[in-house]
């Protein structure tokens, strides 16, 4: 290995810890106000911040390496594909949740009442959702995922990364002890297994992000809009039908991929 695989195993391992950093930020400092008035407040705040910042990294690691934009990353407004790639991933991603959601609905699973489902709740999940679905594609899979790719190959960058995206997401079961093992097995695997379909969107979709931010934006939307806020609300048998924390999600990642794969190549037919 020489100076530059050196220097970019480094960085890569640099933008990964300060990740961490800024992912854990969030329930530390919004712990300190639990059980007071500012603690809502204080946890929107930190939860725009958090996206404030990771794109402050990503801009600052891209400029380190001579880059000129985030653009890119495979974000550029520009691109001829956004539109269709946007409406490609939004599509699978929809369809995916449906497949759970069906599930659900047949088998006994708890979906959210329609009486919950109101404008504002809708457009309390587009506001988190947007910056979500966009922010962390651009860190893990426009960032982070490529360069683990170039140093240790794809296989290992896509797998890596999406296992570091699935632990990254300990906020929803912190601190240990306060949900089952198996549950958090679960999920952390869930979580990783969307990380995969994600970072295979975008070697499909030619190294652009705006299938994997279609496909995460209406995954997210749909999923907390027809699902209990687990685990702020108990549920029954979580481990087999709540959303990104039971088994049927594996098959809505399934066949939310299989469903990129054929759009895909449907588009690229007709170009």
């Amino acid at each position: 290995m020489n100076k530059n695989d050196d220097l970019a195993v480094l960085r890569v391992l640099l933008f990964a810890g300060i990740m961490f950093l800024i992912v854990l930020m969030s329930p530390v400092l919004a712990g300190l106000f639990a059980g007071t008035e500012m603690y809502a407040l204080v946890g929107t705040g930190l939860f725009f911040l958090t996206f404030g910042l990771f794109y402050f990294v990503v801009y600052t690691f891209v400029k380190l390496e001579g880059g000129s934009s985030i653009g890119e990353l495979g974000v550029e407004i520009e691109d001829r594909d956004l539109v269709p790639h946007l409406a490609i991933g939004a599509l699978a991603g929809a369809i995916g949740v449906a497949l759970i959601v069906l599930i659900a609905l047949i088998f006994g699973g708890e979906l959210r009442p329609l009486s919950e489902i109101t404008g504002d709740l809708i457009a309390s999940q587009i506001i988190i959702t947007v910056p979500t679905a966009f922010f962390e594609e651009l860190a893990y899979r426009g960032y982070l995922m490529p360069r683990m790719s170039q140093v240790w190959g794809r296989g290992k960058g896509i797998i890596v990364s999406s296992v570091m995206f699935g632990l990254f997401h300990f906020s929803w079961w912190s601190p240990i002890g306060s949900m089952p093992l198996h549950l958090i097995l679960l999920f952390t695997l869930n979580m990783t297994l969307g990380g995969i379909v994600l970072s295979l969107s975008y070697f499909m979709s030619g190294k652009k992000l705006w299938v994997p931010i279609g496909f995460h934006f209406s995954w997210n939307m749909i999923a907390y809009l027809m699902f209990p806020s687990y685990p702020r609300v108990s549920v029954n048998l979580p481990e087999i039908f709540q959303i990104e924390w039971g088994l049927t999600t594996i098959l809505g990642f399934l066949f939310g991929l299989s469903l990129l794969w054929l759009l895909l190549q449907k588009y690229k037919q007709k170009e």
